[in-house]
């Protein structure tokens, strides 16, 4: 039996809407700021080079001292070099600083997914919606639940999302099985992860009912349709005995 689950794009986020810039925090007067170092920073991020970024930015904080700032565009530049334990560690280092900086709590989720280490994803992903209330946030702590076959918390989130008022507004990129891609309704994606889990547990009027509410709110989604068809291909393949 093949099943579809299209997890959320994730370079979409918060921390990436942000724009990439220079921290200049307040030094102490004794502290003298490396002019030479940040000229080289102000270069990578004129020709979009995270490594040699990294090295300026150690170069500072090396002779100026490790400042809020500098350490917090570390840990992006760390992120946005591939350097996720690294990216995760400075930001450990300093998140008790300011425990409801949303950036920071994002590059860390962010970092665990694409480390595989879901477990850790999750706990990540449950602090960040605590500061943001984000519907984005939660979809992506649902996907992640499904993935490591948690299906009684999965379907909590899908309710409590669902109920969100502002997940109506809200909308997300699917990726089909064969590439395609889609921007569809947050409830249509919620409604199709609930039909996956019940055609996986052969609850199929169900997966059937769930399947259909993800096309009543978004009738061109692919892979909702896709899953519909495939688990009728199933059932009329079925003695009619076993079909529940």
């Amino acid at each position: 039996m093949r099943t579809s689950l299209a997890i959320l794009a994730l370079g979409s986020l918060l921390w990436c809407q942000k724009k990439q810039k220079e921290t200049n925090a307040p030094m102490p007067q004794a502290a003298k700021v490396d002019s030479t170092a940040i000229k080289i920073y102000q270069q990578a991020v004129q020709y979009n080079d995270p490594l040699i970024k990294i090295y300026a930015l150690h170069h500072r904080i090396a002779t100026e001292g490790a400042s809020f700032g500098l350490l917090d565009s570390l840990a992006q530049a760390y992120f946005e070099a591939g350097f996720y334990r690294q990216a995760i560690m400075v930001v450990d280092e300093i998140l008790p600083q300011q425990p409801r900086n949303a950036t920071l709590a994002e590059i860390k989720a962010l970092s665990y997914y694409y480390l595989q280490d879901f477990k850790k994803a999750i706990e990540a992903y449950e602090k960040l919606y605590e500061i943001t209330n984000e519907p984005l946030h939660l979809y992506q702590i649902v996907t992640l639940q499904f993935n490591l076959q948690r299906y009684g918390e999965c379907q909590a989130n899908i309710d409590r999302l669902l109920n969100l008022p502002e997940s109506a507004q809200a909308r997300v990129r699917i990726t089909t099985p064969d590439g395609q891609t889609q921007e569809i309704p947050l409830r249509a994606a919620a409604y199709n992860v609930r039909g996956v889990i019940y055609r996986l547990q052969k609850d199929y009027p169900k997966a059937k009912e769930a399947f259909e509410k993800a096309l009543q709110v978004a009738p061109e989604f692919l892979l909702a349709k896709g899953n519909l068809e495939d688990m009728q291909k199933e059932l009329s393949a079925q003695p009619a005995g076993k079909k529940n």
